[in-house]
């Protein structure tokens, strides 16, 4: 029985020194992703900014057509 309960002890030893290893080195494996959400952002205000200027832009021209139009028919 000792000789079992020294096997046990060894073995919960190397295991929990396993488990701080690859708890402390985990965040060593973690990638930095700020620059890549930092881009995803800029893209966004890129294409958001696009979407405004084309709406101000068909509402503008829909706008002159219209203009026209109304003074043909007069």
């Amino acid at each position: 029985m000792k000789k079992v309960n020294n096997i046990l002890a060894s073995k919960r030893a190397k295991a929990g020194l396993l488990i701080t290893s690859a708890l402390g080195s985990a965040s060593a494996f973690a990638a930095d992703h700020t620059a890549a959400i930092d881009a995803a952002g800029a893209d966004a205000t890129t294409n958001y900014t696009a979407v405004v200027t084309i709406l101000i832009t068909v509402a503008a021209v829909g706008f002159c057509i219209g203009m026209i139009l109304s003074k043909m028919r007069n």
